[in-house]
């Protein structure tokens, strides 16, 4: 009996990891980021987050908002940008909702990392838009490396082919490949999960696990436990490879402060 209850917590982990953990390790890679440039760039790095807020922070803070009237939360106050940061917060999304509905309960949850959704969103679309033979290029190959069982090495290797081939994209159209570095930029800078949007979160996860649970049991029962893990499995890679991608240009920002400290430290000398 024993063996049997650890299989099926082991199942609800499996499910809990599969269907939240690339979200969460794409929220906290972004913010380790975030604040590696903050901490490596010094005391320039506000000017940088002031300039870039105001693409970014509307990103971030409508995730928020459009995912509040989908789980019956009653937006109260909100500020999508706000020139002069308080604390370091350039917007907020106040909401309210019945704590004795479940489905609003939930929606915390999804709420809580709405940002990453929308940040997503808008990589994904100027990619399109502004980058469109590169992103094809890169989606079909990914597709391949997804069917095929593949490994983070290579996804990794994916995005950096992606990247040359954006930078080359400037040879050809710079206005247009500008534009979407210049948005793409901001966006991955400000998609990063604050620590209010992590607690937010926390007060969904007792109703959450429950529904995993059931779902749990149910698919137990009906035998189909290894095709579900095995196809969110697969989704996972997929939804990674896209992903990677946000980490990959959030990570273009430490980059750049290493780069503005070895300046500093070079200057220093002389």
């Amino acid at each position: 009996m024993s063996n049997v209850l650890f299989d099926f917590l082991l199942y609800v982990g499996k499910l809990l990891l599969l269907t939240l953990g690339v979200f969460v390790v794409c929220g906290f890679a972004v913010r380790f980021c975030s604040r590696a440039f903050s901490s490596l760039s010094g005391s320039g790095s506000g000017a940088v987050f002031d300039i870039t807020s105001i693409i970014g922070t509307p990103v971030h803070e409508l995730g928020h908002a459009v995912m509040c009237p989908l789980f019956g939360h009653k937006i109260t106050r909100m500020k999508l940008w706000s020139p002069r940061a308080e604390n370091g917060v350039y917007g907020y999304v106040e909401h309210s909702y019945n704590r004795k509905n479940p489905w609003a309960q939930f929606g915390n949850l999804l709420i809580g990392i709405g940002p990453i959704f929308s940040g997503l969103g808008v990589v994904i679309l100027m990619l399109w838009l502004c980058f469109p033979s590169q992103w094809d290029a890169y989606l079909t190959s990914s597709r391949t490396l997804v069917a095929d069982g593949t490994t983070v090495a290579e996804l990794t290797s994916g995005v950096l082919s992606l990247f040359r081939a954006i930078l080359g994209a400037f040879k050809t159209d710079w206005l247009r490949s500008l534009i979407g570095v210049l948005i793409i930029l901001p966006v991955s800078l400000h998609i990063s999960l604050s620590w209010a949007d992590v607690k937010g979160s926390l007060g969904a996860l007792p109703v959450y696990l429950l529904m995993l649970a059931v779902f749990a049991l149910v698919t137990s029962i009906a035998g189909v436990a290894a095709p579900v893990l095995s196809g969110l499995w697969l989704l996972n890679l997929r939804v990674l490879s896209i992903f990677c991608l946000v980490i990959a240009f959030a990570a273009v920002w430490v980059l750049i402060a290493l780069l503005i400290r070895l300046v500093r430290i070079i200057i220093g000398w002389f």
